[in-house]
């Protein structure tokens, strides 16, 4: 074979290799392409959605719903146009719109009311203030009705006849005003009132602990008056001696009175036999703080004036029944907060009147 014939034919070869590699890549990329359409027509998004397409929709989609934020807003929404003095989370309250707006106090029947054990009535017209108790009038106006019914206090306990009552009255005046209601709070009047009963018993409590003299029938008048000028005891509106909250200015700490309960006549010429220390507790703020300051001042009193403390069957107390009062209170306290009626609160306040 002559050398111009082994060149065409190396030449041929070469030409046919770079055929194959050229197919093999243009192969290549076609199925790599075939792939890619594939696996994006198994892809579905809000785009390609054949149901939810926004550009066909077969189906809407429902808007997304936050529990959280709805609830707070709801609530905030309702505290906000709440009148004060209301505590959903001890009371019911049904709130009553009227398609029109009522004149007088006639469609409310508030003398039926006022016999169910606390019960009362708000109104008010449009944005207005809301009116309750003596300033319900004839002359009033009003498009909105709050009827609302306390579940429990140390004054009293709901019947069965009360709640009936209750449920009946907010029915008629429903009626009578051709209005619609809604339950703002604890519609099961029943079941909510026997639990918050139980729950009011379980902590509702007072403390008692007496000084009395160690020797002598009654205090030193002298050393009497000197601890009567501690600046942590103060009287009260009503003329009670009581410790002084540092922590706060509306709520004292506890009572200091007569070994029979009364009001203590400090003068020159008492004749004290003792004095009794009363804390109120779930009426009480910082209970087991203010336990603490109490004690404090209960040291100060053994010492001025040579007093032994005791409890209410004059039984002596040293460290190891203090300290057990003590995580008795703690209980108290944890039971309240996890409840969120925080003691001494206007909420703990209205439960423990």
């Amino acid at each position: 074979m002559s050398e111009v014939q082994i060149t065409l034919l190396s030449l041929g070869l070469f030409i046919i290799l770079i055929m194959l590699i050229h197919n093999w890549i243009q192969l290549s990329k076609h199925n790599k392409n075939k792939l890619s359409k594939a696996s994006k027509k198994t892809e579905i998004t809000d785009d390609n959605d054949p149901l939810f397409n926004p550009a066909n929709p077969i189906f809407e989609r429902e808007s997304s719903f936050n529990p959280d934020l709805e609830g707070n807003a709801s609530e905030h929404l309702i505290r906000e146009n709440l009148p004060n003095g209301i505590f959903r989370e001890i009371e019911t309250v049904a709130s009553i719109t009227t398609k029109e707006i009522q004149n007088g106090i006639k469609s409310i029947f508030i003398d039926e009311l006022s016999k169910i054990p606390g019960a009362r009535t708000y109104v008010r017209n449009g944005n207005e203030i809301w009116t309750t108790g003596e300033a319900l009038d004839d002359a009033i106006r009003f498009d909105q009705i709050l009827i609302v019914l306390l579940l429990a206090s140390r004054e009293s306990v709901r019947t069965e006849v009360d709640i009936k009552s209750f449920q009946s009255h907010v029915a008629k005046v429903n009626s009578t005003v051709n209005g619609s209601v809604f339950w703002l709070a604890n519609q099961d009047i029943s079941e909510e009132s026997i639990e918050l009963n139980k729950f009011r018993i379980e902590v509702d409590q007072s403390l008692f602990l007496k000084v009395i003299p160690k020797s002598d029938s009654s205090f030193q008048t002298g050393a009497l008056l000197e601890f009567f000028e501690d600046s942590k005891i103060v009287l009260n509106k009503d003329g009670y001696h009581e410790l002084k909250n540092s922590t706060s200015e509306s709520n004292n700490i506890c009572q200091l009175l007569s070994l029979s309960g009364k009001k203590l006549d400090i003068n020159p010429d008492a004749f004290l036999q003792g004095i009794l220390f009363k804390m109120d507790i779930p009426n009480t703020k910082n209970i087991t703080y203010s336990f603490n300051e109490m004690i404090k001042l209960i040291t100060l009193c053994k010492q001025k004036l040579n007093g032994s403390l005791v409890d209410v069957k004059s039984n002596e107390l040293g460290d190891e029944k203090i300290s057990k009062i003590y995580a008795s209170l703690k209980n108290i306290e944890d039971k309240m907060i996890k409840k969120n009626i925080m003691p001494g609160s206007d909420l703990a306040k209205k439960l423990f009147s």
